[in-house]
């Protein structure tokens, strides 16, 4: 099992258990790791788990993610 940072942020952040402040908080800080690991786990709460985020996040972590993606062009 994979046992970084990233990784538990992204658990947290599926947590059904947490609150939505502690899942947003946990997407916020996984969005300012700047890897490719947290670019692969923002993918996957952005497009393939849509409605764990609010929309207005899912504006800002779009954004992100396309910031991403040219940086590693």
């Amino acid at each position: 099992m994979d046992d970084s940072k990233e990784y538990q942020l992204y658990l947290e952040a599926l947590d059904e258990e947490n609150s939505a402040w502690k899942r947003r908080t946990a997407v916020k800080r996984l969005s300012e790791f700047k890897t490719e690991e947290s670019l692969y786990y923002l993918n996957e709460l952005i497009v393939d788990r849509y409605c764990i985020v609010p929309d207005w996040l899912k504006t800002i972590a779009r954004e992100y993610y396309v910031c991403l993606c040219l940086e590693f062009l």
